[in-house]
């Protein structure tokens, strides 16, 4: 995987942990760069899934908490967040063809450890941990890849159209586009 790290320190939400140290960051990223590229491709396809959810639920999230004019209403807002919180706390993604998407043990453990540290960071506000997360998630970005990325996008447009939108689809899909570019695969 090649990545452009000038592309990459350019991204608003990573800019201010670059300024601070450069190398460190970028440090810390590959660390993670490094125990994820070991996951199986299989379980690479169902993580990207489920961080596709919770990108797509921030988007709406954001939305309503800002009183946008394109939010959704409480109850959608509320369907989308159910969806993305029950995947991630339960560790399954129900699809709307009656199956069920499920990872394994050591899986969960990393499902586990990465929604503690964005508790962490953004719940419990303990610093420095914002700068973790943000590697954290980074680097699964990078390893995902725009493929599966992509692939994972259209899962959810394939059996969550209906609760988050097109509209919120697509901004998930925008959210994730500076890393994706950042990638030459």
């Amino acid at each position: 995987m090649k990545i452009d790290w000038e592309k990459i320190a350019e991204i608003k939400e990573l800019k201010p942990f670059f300024a601070n140290d450069f190398t460190k960051f970028k440090s810390k990223i590959e660390a993670h760069l490094e125990k994820w590229q070991q996951i199986s491709s299989e379980d690479l396809d169902k993580l990207a899934l489920l961080r596709a959810l919770e990108v797509t639920n921030g988007c709406t999230q954001w939305a309503y908490r800002l009183k946008k004019p394109d939010c959704l209403s409480i109850e959608q807002t509320r369907e989308c967040m159910q969806i993305s919180m029950s995947s991630i706390k339960n560790k399954k993604i129900n699809l709307t063809n009656n199956s069920c998407i499920t990872f394994t043990p050591e899986i969960n453990n990393l499902i586990d450890e990465g929604r503690q540290l964005y508790i962490d960071a953004f719940k419990n506000q303990i610093e420095g941990k914002d700068e973790d997360f943000y590697a954290l998630s980074t680097a699964q970005f990078l390893v995902y890849g725009k493929a599966r990325m992509a692939k994972a996008f259209a899962i959810i447009r394939d059996n969550y159209l209906i609760s988050f939108t097109e509209h919120f689809i697509k901004k998930g899909i925008n959210y994730i586009e500076p890393y994706m570019r950042a990638l030459n695969e």
